[in-house]
């Protein structure tokens, strides 16, 4: 009987430890998997630091904003009232709710080709709060405007084309020839004809002088003269901005010449060089190739149309006109309605005959270029973009894109616009910063995961820890049984032998 409760008591015993043995071993299987959340929790973590967001900067990210549908789509100071376009990969304009009902209103089904011009006063007075009177007195003024621009632009081709016929060239001393004339009242130190253009040749091969006078200020008086005669001689051969050109060339070559005789002194006999010089006497005279050469250089930076020759740098072309030809009065003619159409022009775009401020200008100006957009192709609305996060992900995952809107003119005047596509990342707007919302966001869920493994790997800790002292317990009760029972096997035999 000792012997049977000995057995039984030892087969319970076993299969308590057995038991326990299968608890430890479950126990460390749920270490294990904890220890795997705890890597997943902290690597979640780790890149969480690392995460970037999008944020808007005029100044290259000395200062920044959130980036937001309002400053991209909507006018204000972050963008400067110019539209940046939120596009998908169809380039359609993604439109938040409040700008859905006027996108419905160019293009129902949101599909490029809309109708934005039927629209525009009643789009424009819904979300500027302008009348729509004043609006559509703003279009008109903005038409006659541009009435006046194409017509000042066809004008000006017309002027041009005129302009080009009636214009010659003649290298330097043939201008002379042609343009120069004749002068009087000087004496030529050599014999020459007052002709400009001769005596500019005969002074070419040997030095020769036009006569002025015995006295500073007199000398001076002559070279004003001399150049008043050849202005006054040049003015029936060249168009009207060559001769300003010519006048202010004669300015500062009278400059250059009267500092020359100030610098020469009361008496000249002792002054001599290539541009002023004595002669005769006392008299001051003009080195005639050095004077025109000075005078043409003068006309050349001043704006008088001339070329270079590429056979010769040291050969000039200079453009002249006969101003009594046909072809130039009806150039003249033109030129006049030219310069009635400009006032025309001016008149109608005078700041009196404007109906806005240059700030409802400038919100008008977003608005049409959002909606022109939005006509020209298509579009999609989607809620989510009001939101930063959801918007932020969208441009960085590059399912958005950035579109820039630009003016262009084609060539009748006209003008329209233009879309450039390219990743948020690339905008020179768009900065990437680290996002301290998400870290610290990330921060609190992974402390608040790390206490929960640690509470389940504490719990699992003091379970096995009870399970080892149960187990160690088990063992000894066991070895005390197993002497019993050796002890009632070796009597039970003794008694028996």
């Amino acid at each position: 009987m000792g012997m049977a409760a000995s057995q039984a008591t030892f087969g319970m015993l076993t299969r308590r430890r057995n038991d326990i043995a299968r608890q430890l071993t479950d126990c460390s299987l749920q270490k294990t998997s904890l220890s795997r959340d705890m890597k997943r929790v902290t690597q979640n973590y780790q890149e969480a630091l690392g995460a970037k967001t999008f944020k808007w900067s005029n100044n290259a990210g000395a200062t920044y904003v959130d980036l937001s549908y309002s400053n991209l789509m909507k006018p204000g100071a972050a963008n400067q009232n110019k539209p940046y376009l939120i596009t998908d990969a169809n380039s359609r304009v993604v439109l938040d709710s409040k700008y859905r009902k006027y996108a419905e209103m160019i293009s129902p089904d949101g599909v490029p080709g809309g109708n934005y011009a039927s629209h525009r006063t009643e789009i424009l007075a819904s979300l500027t709060g302008l009348s729509s009177q004043d609006i559509d007195k703003s279009n008109a003024t903005s038409a006659a405007a541009q009435a006046a621009a194409d017509k000042v632009n066809a004008l000006q081709e017309e002027t041009d084309k005129l302009e080009a016929k009636c214009t010659m060239d003649a290298k330097n001393t043939d201008f002379l020839e042609k343009c120069f004339g004749n002068i009087t009242g000087f004496n030529y130190s050599g014999g020459g004809n007052n002709s400009i253009a001769a005596d500019y040749k005969y002074d070419s091969q040997q030095p020769g002088q036009w006569r002025l006078d015995s006295n500073p200020s007199g000398a001076k008086s002559r070279v004003k003269e001399l150049l008043d005669q050849i202005t006054n001689n040049v003015s029936g051969h060249l168009k009207d901005r060559d001769l300003e050109a010519f006048k202010r060339a004669a300015d500062a070559t009278y400059k250059v010449y009267s500092d020359y005789v100030d610098s020469a002194g009361a008496d000249c006999a002792d002054r001599c060089d290539m541009s002023i010089e004595s002669c005769n006497g006392n008299n001051y005279c003009i080195r005639i190739c050095a004077f025109i050469d000075c005078l043409l250089r003068n006309y050349r930076s001043n704006g008088g149309s001339a070329s270079q020759s590429s056979q010769n740098t040291e050969v000039f072309y200079y453009d002249y006109v006969n101003k009594d030809s046909e072809t130039y009065k009806e150039y003249e003619a033109k030129k006049a309605e030219l310069e009635a159409a400009k006032a025309e022009y001016k008149t109608a775009v005078d700041s009196d005959n404007q109906v806005f401020t240059s700030a409802n200008e400038s919100e008008i100006a977003f608005y049409d270029q959002i909606f022109s957009a939005i006509a020209d192709n298509g579009w999609t609305c989607n809620p989510d973009v009001e939101d930063g996060n959801y918007l932020n992900q969208m441009l960085q995952s590059n399912q958005y894109f950035i579109t820039t809107i630009e003016t262009e003119t084609d060539k009748n005047g006209k003008e329209f616009y233009t879309y450039d596509s390219g990743v948020a990342s690339t905008f020179d707007k768009i900065i990437a910063v680290n996002d301290t919302d998400a870290q610290n966001e990330a921060l609190v869920k992974y402390e608040y995961e790390k206490s929960i493994i640690s509470e389940k790997e504490s719990r699992i800790d003091e379970r096995m820890q009870n399970l080892k002292t149960e187990q160690s317990a088990i063992n000894n009760m066991m070895k005390g049984v197993e002497t019993v029972r050796n002890d009632n096997i070796e009597r039970n035999f003794s008694i028996m032998s």
